[in-house]
């Protein structure tokens, strides 16, 4: 027993002290047994507690955010790691040529062209498709092989009729039925893999280009806007590529099976009537598919052609079907109904050419294949009956039995060859064809590829061969995503164009902080929009550096709302999904908390529940759609919201109580607005305008105005704003957000173009702005800063005193007109 010393008992040691430690090593035992189980027990709960927790609803929300977030993060850098292997395989060649399809033709560039898709669509030998390849060239040898067969057995069939053998006839028909079994099923599987193939190959290629073409780069929105290479993409996506993969996977067995049956016919002929006549027969057969080669019209240029004209015809009936209540409301169907008909006319006219160009081919194809070929064929089968041939298995010698056993196999097989060449002339046309379709396809790829690089190319420009100051290709502005705020430092907006583009605003070095709420005022078409479109990334940084947030932290509300197909909640969560939603631990009681922050808590009742799935665009009205819009930034909860005159179909009371609500949340706005009323909801005022002294220049000057240390008055009637139109000089002409900071360029240039600061008036002098830089930013600043503070000091005295100097009397006529201008329209704003 543990606990008692075996030498003391071997001593003699009396058997009281043997007992108390037998009974002293008991309670130890029973004690750690206790303490055991204590422990065990607490160590139980503690577990189930655990597992209670690691069991709730946010904890495995929490898990599976992550995890999705994990493996789609994983699946984007899968695919861009794809993207860059395939770039050098996918390159742009001039302005056009494989969009419309000009170079279709069979040579080497097809060839490279092809090659490259094959990446796609055939990624591997262990691929599906492999395989599926693989098993249709198995049935096709298969039923090349039952084509010789039945041949030989239709010669024995005829044979033993001839001779009158009854009961070998019967047996060679019944012979005859049994081939059909397999043969049928072999046919049936040949059309059945080609099929599958078909829409294997469009599975990976339509992926594929989703994959580039809908993705963070912005690419549907480039290709569009900012590139002319490819017209309607949607075409190219449906049409196009569903053509391609179906003369791809028909390619196999159009010209595969015909070459495999021509190897295999031959060798049999070559046994049935010799060297001579299967040698004259392949010479026919190469010299009429010159012939018929040189007679063929550019089917493949034509293809093409007509998949564009197509698309223009699709595309009106598009935006027919889009802008339908405008153009109702215009009475402008006549005005479409012409413009529909004059794309159907084209399109019938190019496809009545293709008719008749197909006439004259088919006359010289179906004499070359189905007569030439047959009579040529006829007498190669006679001939050795008539002249012993060399390595013929026929003679004059025999029975009649077994020369028309050898006849018919011979003529059975010369009229599979026939029919083999046949489908290799036909399959030409075809090619040509998937010439012009593997152009079009290419080009789609290769636009997106480029487009992935900010590679951008226009028509005139190309065709000009000229580019401007503002050329896409001269786009080199930087992008950072990478500070708690927004800032464009020395970054001039222009309006990607034809031509080169247009300069909207010279340089702008803006700044908005986190809690600092920025109106953004101005006429229409100086460039209020087009600063959001050069922040959110939607047009290019001709130059100079634009830092904002990550996308997660960032949403840019349009004025138009989208609502995309699906259920009422989706409207609500766009672009989550109902699975991310509630991956992310969201619930639907949040989504009534948020409809009822834009005052719509009634829809789910008249519509049917958040479940249900309507055309909303038809459903709700215009404020309605905007209120829904402004619904996703309160699920969404970013940092920082711009809003592009998302409230113009909203009540003004309704639009001040949704601001309130997003500033109580914390969500910083940038507003793009006409509206006076919303001056009140902002703290600072960036207001874009022409400059006066010069009516054709359209390049926006801009000033900046504080607006949080107005008075509340004056700020409800925006009366503050009547010294913002009263600046003598093109104030502020370069977009400088302070005094002492400006960056004209990326590079950081120590010459600023004209106006480098902001300089207000000083009869007008606000508070100024002096935001500290945070620490990643700084070094791009620190240089600029030292150089330019003394030369913005001097313009700011400079400006003062020609403003001390300027005719007064004109300065107040200046300024009544706008007063006038701002009271009527906040009269208006009043009683709508």
């Amino acid at each position: 027993m543990p606990g008692v010393n075996s030498k003391a008992v071997r001593a003699g040691l009396p058997g009281r002290s043997l007992g108390a430690a037998g009974m002293l090593s008991l309670i130890l035992v029973v004690y750690s047994y206790m303490q055991h189980r204590k422990t065990a027990a607490k160590a139980k709960k503690s577990m189930a507690a655990l597992a209670a927790a690691l069991s709730s609803a946010s904890v495995r929300n929490l898990h599976t955010a992550n995890t999705y977030t994990a493996d789609r993060w994983m699946e984007t850098d899968e695919r861009e790691r794809r993207f860059d292997a395939d770039a050098p395989y996918f390159k742009c060649g001039p302005m056009g040529v494989a969009a419309d399809g000009k170079r279709a033709k069979l040579d080497r560039e097809f060839l490279r062209q092809l090659r490259a898709i094959r990446r796609i669509i055939i990624p591997s030998l262990a691929s599906k498709e492999a395989a599926i390849i693989a098993m249709h060239a198995v049935f096709l040898v298969l039923r090349t092989w039952l084509s010789v067969v039945v041949a030989e057995l239709d010669g024995k069939i005829v044979k033993h009729l001839v001779q009158g053998h009854g009961r070998r006839f019967l047996a060679g028909l019944l012979s005859w039925f049994a081939i059909a079994i397999p043969a049928t099923y072999t046919n049936s599987m040949i059309r059945f893999l080609e099929s599958k193939l078909a829409l294997s190959f469009r599975t990976r290629l339509t992926q594929y280009v989703h994959d580039l073409y809908l993705n963070e780069n912005l690419n549907y929105y480039k290709l569009q806007a900012l590139d002319s290479r490819i017209a309607h993409p949607d075409q190219f996506i449906t049409a196009d590529i569903a053509r391609f993969c179906n003369k791809v996977a028909s390619f196999l067995s159009n010209l595969g099976k015909p070459t495999l049956d021509a190897i295999i016919f031959n060798i049999q002929l070559v046994r049935g009537v010799g060297l001579p006549g299967t040698v004259g027969m392949f010479g026919m057969y190469m010299a009429t598919a010159k012939l018929l080669r040189a007679w063929t019209p550019p089917f493949g240029r034509m293809a093409a052609e007509q998949a564009s004209l197509e698309g223009d015809f699709r595309a009106h009936h598009a935006r027919v079907i889009t802008n339908a209540e405008e153009i109702a409301f215009y009475r402008g169907e006549k005005r479409e109904s012409e413009q529909v008909q004059g794309s159907l006319k084209r399109l019938l006219s190019h496809a009545r050419r293709i008719a008749w160009r197909k006439v004259p081919h088919v006359v010289l194809e179906d004499m070359v294949i189905k007569y030439t070929w047959s009579a040529f064929g006829y007498l190669a089968c006679a001939l050795p009956f008539f002249i012993k041939t060399p390595g013929g298995a026929l003679s004059r010698d025999g029975g009649s039995g077994f020369r028309t056993q050898r006849f018919i196999t011979n003529k059975r097989i010369l009229v599979n060859l026939s029919e083999a060449g046949g489908r290799m002339m036909y399959s030409i046309k075809e090619i040509m064809e998937l010439t012009g379709y593997t152009s079009r396809v290419y080009s789609l790829l290769s636009t997106l590829h480029a487009l992935r690089r900010d590679e951008y190319e226009r028509a005139v420009a190309v065709a000009s061969g000229e580019q401007g100051e503002f050329a896409l290709s001269k786009a080199h502005g930087m992008v950072y995503e990478d500070i708690d705020g927004v800032r464009l430092t020395g970054v001039p907006i222009v309006a990607p164009a034809a031509d080169g583009g247009e300069l909207l605003v010279r340089p702008l070095t803006w700044e908005v902080r986190r809690g600092e709420h920025w109106m953004v005022a101005g006429p229409n078409g100086v460039g209020k929009t087009s600063v959001l479109r050069v922040l959110s990334g939607l047009w290019p940084a001709f130059a100079g550096v634009v830092e904002r947030p990550e996308p997660s932290e960032i949403i840019y509300i349009p004025q138009r709302a989208y609502l995309p197909l699906g259920s009422l909640r989706d409207q609500i969560i766009y672009p989550h999904t109902h699975t991310q939603m509630q991956a992310l631990g969201r619930t639907d009681d949040e989504l009534m908390e948020v409809l009822s922050a834009v005052h719509l808590a009634y829809l789910p009742a008249r519509e049917g529940g958040l479940s249900a799935r309507k055309e909303w665009k038809d459903v709700l009205s215009g404020g309605e759609k905007q209120r829904i819009n402004l619904a996703r930034m309160f699920y969404h909860l970013p940092r920082f919201a711009v809003l592009d005159e998302c409230t113009s179909a909203v009540s003004a009371d309704v639009e001040g109580l949704m601001y309130e609500h997003a500033k109580r949340l914390g969500i910083t706005l940038i507003t793009i607005s006409h509206r006076p009323s919303l001056y009140k909801y902002h703290t600072y005022l960036l207001r874009l305008g022409v400059h006066e002294s010069d009516s054709q220049n359209t390049v926006s000057s801009i000033l900046l105005e504080e607006l949080s240390d107005a008075p509340s008055s004056s700020r409800n009637s925006g009366e503050h704003s009547l010294s913002t139109e009263s600046w003598v000089d093109d104030v502020a002409s370069s977009g400088v957000l302070w005094d002492v900071v400006q960056l004209s360029t990326a590079a950081g240039s120590a010459t600023p173009s004209s106006a480098s600061s902001p300089s207000l008036p000083a009869a007008l002098d606000v508070p100024r702005v002096h935001p500290e830089p945070s620490s990643a930013s700084t070094s791009r600043i620190d240089i600029a800063r030292e150089s330019l503070a003394d030369a913005n000091r001097t313009e700011i005295e400079q400006l003062r005193s020609a403003l001390a100097t300027k005719n007064a009397q004109e300065l107040r006529l200046r300024l009544d007109c706008v007063q006038r201008e701002l009271m009527t329209a906040s009269s208006i704003e009043a009683v709508g």
